[in-house]
């Protein structure tokens, strides 16, 4: 009996601590057009190098490449990079998309692009872009594109294309 109700303390306690880690997420979603991105990542970052990844809760790839993305910025934090999520998910969407990013244990501010035309979101966002997810643009400090790529891409191609513009320090990134 006593064995049953340690358990079931245990137990409770575990779930405890699992659901304040959730609910105390130190995560900011803003639903923002392409234009009102650009300026907020440029007001609110003193990185050297940003790296945008527009991914969705619907696109597998998205999802695959998420934890590599996620574990970039711990491990170039003294090379000063900051990470920042998009996500092209609907407004149906957004509990969903505020799930999952607290489930990868994202944290500070990330995006949402506004509901309505995709086609002037992906427009605005880059030309170089043609709305294919998984979409990373990697940017220096005043958000001046210097590499992207479509499609979902493994850990190695993440770790090269940073370390490229992170040896570029002596030129103008």
């Amino acid at each position: 009996m006593i064995y049953i109700s340690s358990m079931r303390l245990i137990f409770l306690l575990l779930l405890s601590t699992y659901q304040f880690r959730c609910s105390t997420s130190d995560l900011e979603i803003k639903v923002v057009s392409a234009d009102e991105l650009f300026v907020d990542i440029k007001n609110n970052n003193s990185s050297k190098i940003v790296l945008v990844n527009i991914w969705s809760t619907w696109c597998i790839p998205c999802i695959e490449e998420f934890p590599y993305i996620v574990d970039l910025e711990k491990k170039y934090k003294n090379e000063d990079l900051k990470v920042v999520f998009v996500s092209a998910d609907w407004d149906e969407n957004s509990q969903a998309v505020y799930d999952f990013l607290v489930s990868e244990e994202v944290t500070g501010i990330h995006y949402r692009k506004k509901e309505g035309n995709d086609e002037n979101f992906i427009n605005e966002f880059s030309s170089f872009w043609s709305g294919a997810l998984p979409f990373t643009g990697i940017y220096n400090k005043d958000m001046v594109l210097k590499k992207y790529w479509e499609g979902k891409k493994d850990e190695d191609f993440f770790k090269s294309s940073i370390d490229s513009l992170i040896n570029m320090r002596g030129e103008k990134l």
